[in-house]
């Protein structure tokens, strides 16, 4: 019984420890992704307008009001976009994956209560006693003859 138990809570480490991976992963991407939107929004024409229009703010404020506006349009679609690109990626489906096995794995050793626990060691105690008996008795009978 006890056997089972700690291969199980072994199983749970395994999922769990993957599962921290995956998020790591994840973070990882997130990062890289958010750091690509915004190397691509600088390079926009909308971005090389607007710091152009920043210039001459003092002459154009109005226009310049424009094009931030927009430059943050443009910015919310790259980053829609970027977010698309991280909730498909892999890490984030095995992150996924594995959350469900530790899950399961933790749901099936959960289940192993007291109850199920004594009733299966009494069982192999029987089994034991009912093995050693029948060994006692083939010993008896081989020294007897």
């Amino acid at each position: 019984m006890a056997k089972k138990a700690s291969k199980q809570m072994k199983e749970v480490r395994k999922q769990v420890g993957a599962t921290a991976r995956g998020a790591g992963e994840v973070g990882k991407k997130v990062v890289d992704t958010a750091r690509q939107t915004a190397r691509d929004v600088s390079k926009t024409r909308d971005a090389k307008r607007a710091r152009k229009q920043v210039k001459s703010a003092q002459k154009a404020v109005k226009a310049a009001a424009g094009a931030a506006g927009t430059l943050a349009k443009t910015a919310v679609k790259r980053g829609q976009e970027g977010a698309k690109k991280v909730a498909g990626s892999k890490e984030v489906k095995s992150t996924k994956a594995s959350a469900r096995k530790a899950a399961d794995a933790t749901k099936k050793v959960a289940k192993t209560t007291t109850k199920t626990a004594r009733a299966r060691g009494t069982a192999a105690a029987k089994t034991a006693r009912a093995q050693a008996s029948s060994k006692v008795g083939e010993t008896r009978k081989k020294v007897a003859k």
